[in-house]
């Protein structure tokens, strides 16, 4: 299979960014109606089991859900720049954009972990959605 050039790498790793976009924008609005939903079991007079069970599924789900499209996008990334540090191996001459890019992301491996900021925000939100579900109410 003959090898990507520079612009085309650029142009697909953009174009997959734009749908990374979109999925993130998906995430927040699932993690909105979690939250929203964690609330209205909350505020709920009764005490109904089931719906605290499926909205603890819902919520894990969505968090999971963010965090997979999360480490998607971070090794989409590392793999664009593995792919532009081949090249460059391969004789090509890389762009200085191309290069701060390989400089800042490549790994040489193809998986990477979003990174402590972003399993920390998971995390949080995780425990504000089961917290609002499962916490006693106050008398």
């Amino acid at each position: 299979m003959e090898q990507l050039s520079e612009y085309q790498t650029l142009t697909m790793f953009g174009t997959y960014s734009i749908a990374f976009a979109l999925r993130s924008i998906g995430a927040i609005l699932g993690i909105w109606l979690a939250l929203r939903m964690a609330n209205n079991i909350r505020m709920s007079e009764e005490d109904n089991i089931v719906a605290k069970i499926l909205g603890t599924g819902f919520g894990v789900l969505i968090v999971m859900g963010a965090y997979y499209w999360q480490t998607a996008y971070f090794s989409l990334r590392a793999n664009v720049a593995n792919g532009l540090n081949d090249l460059a191996a391969s004789g090509t001459e890389l762009s200085a954009g191309s290069q701060q890019f390989v400089a800042n992301f490549a790994t040489g491996n193809a998986v990477t972990s979003p990174g402590a900021p972003v399993i920390l925000f998971d995390l949080i939100v995780l425990a504000i959605i089961l917290g609002q579900i499962w916490m006693p109410k106050k008398g």
